[in-house]
């Protein structure tokens, strides 16, 4: 199945790409982390552009992400529970989401775009039926769809000659898993070089350099 959606790649370019993107953010199995990896790669050689490639990724996520918020604003509590009755499997996933979005609140937009994103699609009506508020839901759900679709297609690009044994690490729960953790670590430590950055530049400008006293 994942072979004859990487052969669309190089024929359809960036649209076969964002329109994988976009069903698999809606919960239809698609294989899109394989795919933007396969982007990154061919941005790599000359054969796509890498930063359109990017945003239209980030786009086609973000509008699948406001399909179910808004179907789950609309529809409320009583299109939730047809929605979880189709299935047990689906069932679990909605309580799941629901579960997380109490704990967490508008951190687990965030973090299910990239860490958790087998609840995703589902934790988008589960939002958006619990009445979160949309300018919040919306920042989060950007900042995390950045944060996946820019890890996959950098990935791409930096191994483009390793390719196939990326895609494998990625499509396995414990390297996604490192993968995020890795991401939150820097995420970490560019915070903190930048905080004292910018205290030292502060305490440099604010502190006037000693000089000898004067005698009368």
């Amino acid at each position: 199945m994942n072979e004859q959606f990487l052969a669309l790649v190089p024929v359809y370019g960036i649209p076969v790409m964002a329109l994988i993107v976009f069903l698999a953010c809606l919960g239809i199995p698609m294989p899109a982390a394989v795919i933007m990896l396969f982007g990154g790669s061919l941005a790599a050689s000359g054969d796509l552009p890498m930063l359109p490639t990017i945003l239209a990724c980030l786009a086609a996520a973000s509008t699948s992400d406001q399909i179910g918020y808004w179907v789950g604003r609309k529809g409320g509590a009583k299109y939730l529970a047809r929605f979880a009755s189709r299935g047990p499997k689906r069932q679990r996933l909605v309580d799941r989401a629901q579960d997380y979005l109490e704990r967490r609140g508008v951190f687990a937009i965030f973090f299910t775009r990239w860490l958790l994103a087998q609840i995703s699609p589902y934790i988008n009506p589960v939002a958006g039926a619990a009445g979160m508020r949309w300018r919040a839901f919306t920042i989060a759900a950007i900042c995390g769809q950045t944060v996946w679709v820019s890890t996959y297609n950098l990935l791409g690009f930096m191994f483009s000659r390793n390719i196939i044994a990326v895609a494998h690490v990625a499509g396995n729960a414990t390297g996604f898993l490192a993968a995020g953790v890795i991401s939150l670590a820097l995420f970490w430590y560019i915070t903190r070089v930048l905080h004292f950055s910018l205290k030292k530049r502060r305490r440099k400008r604010y502190l006037k350099p000693r000089g000898r006293r004067s005698r009368n």
